[in-house]
């Protein structure tokens, strides 16, 4: 879940992009001991899919793998 609301990533530079992400999201106690899946739409800089698998870990996710339908440069 997200904790705050955010800048559209699509709007930044990729250098500020995982700035504008740290501390955006949150997992619940349910994620512990659990094998996760992150699905998201387009990957460009990764910073998304980073963000919520370290909130997963954080709240005790033991694996968190991400599938992305399309990838941008």
């Amino acid at each position: 879940a997200r904790t705050r609301d955010t800048v559209a990533q699509s709007t930044l530079e990729l250098d500020a992009r995982a700035r504008n992400l740290d501390g955006a999201f949150v997992a619940r106690e349910a994620a512990r001991s659990r094998r996760v899946l992150v699905v998201d739409d387009v990957m460009t800089s990764g910073a998304t899919l980073a963000a919520a698998a370290s909130a997963l870990r954080s709240a005790g996710a033991c694996h968190v793998a991400n599938l992305v339908v399309a990838r941008t440069a």
